[in-house]
């Protein structure tokens, strides 16, 4: 019994460490939040991987929204933007269809715009390998490059390689 409640205890402690629910960002940082992002709603603040993240919403954007910002200096990182596939470019679309068909089954879609740098897609699909259905993870580049493929990773982000 003393292991079954340590290794919860444990468990619990893991993901304390890796997310704070509720954090209070710093002002400044909230307020280059408020000033990027004006219209944003349901607005919460976390703490994650040092990082001060806020879930939004964004009317005419996009109801799954979150924002990285720095936690020392406050400077934007990046905004993932859940989004449906219809948004994606034109040559993102045609890339994954011309890998996948047109057919696959799609599981989620976002856009991240970073800071000084390109935006990238991302792409969640279930596909069969070897006979079984399995998530694959593709990050595209605007013009429909592939840049990174991952395949049935567990509790997999793809957000945190594009973190400097």
């Amino acid at each position: 019994m003393r292991k079954i409640m340590f290794a919860l205890v444990a468990v619990v402690a893991v993901f304390a460490v890796g997310c704070d629910d509720n954090y209070n960002a710093p002002q400044s940082t909230r307020s280059a939040f408020k000033a990027q992002y004006p219209n944003a709603y349901d607005i919460e603040w976390e703490r994650r991987r040092g990082y001060a993240v806020c879930e939004f919403k964004l009317p005419g954007v996009s109801d799954d929204c979150d924002a990285w910002y720095k936690k020392k200096s406050g400077n934007w990182v990046m905004t993932e933007f859940k989004i449906p596939y219809s948004m994606l470019p034109e040559a993102v679309q045609t890339s994954f269809e011309n890998a996948y068909g047109a057919q696959t089954p799609i599981d989620d879609v976002s856009r991240v715009e970073r800071n000084n740098l390109s935006t990238i897609y991302f792409i969640e699909a279930t596909i069969v390998v070897n006979g079984y259905l399995t998530d694959v993870y593709l990050d595209y580049a605007e013009d429909g490059t592939l840049l990174r493929t991952a395949v049935d990773v567990e509790n997999y982000d793809n957000i945190y390689y594009y973190l400097d």
